[in-house]
């Protein structure tokens, strides 16, 4: 277990609020619940950051993905001593 130190990037905090802002439209109780998700998974993957895969065929940057509810992507990198969610798909 790591517990690596967490970075949210802009980008990724964007893509965020615009999901829960687009569930919002017809339901409140999902949206908070999509965010409380994210941030639960968020504390996955700093103990356990290996848990996402590599997709080398899809790009070639040092990046490991992670899949939310079915629907939503989470993109990260990982350093010696952080792991950086770069965009959620």
């Amino acid at each position: 277990m790591n517990n690596l130190q967490l970075v949210i990037e802009n980008a990724a905090e964007t893509d965020m609020l615009a999901i829960a802002k687009y569930i919002a439209q017809d339901n409140k109780t999902a949206a908070a619940n999509i965010l409380k998700t994210f941030y639960e998974t968020y504390n996955n993957l700093t103990a356990y950051p290996e848990l996402g895969l590599s997709k080398p065929y899809f790009t070639d940057k040092d990046v490991r993905f992670y899949t939310v509810k079915r629907h939503y992507l989470i993109v990260y990198s990982i350093t010696d001593t952080e792991i950086h969610i770069v965009r959620i798909l």
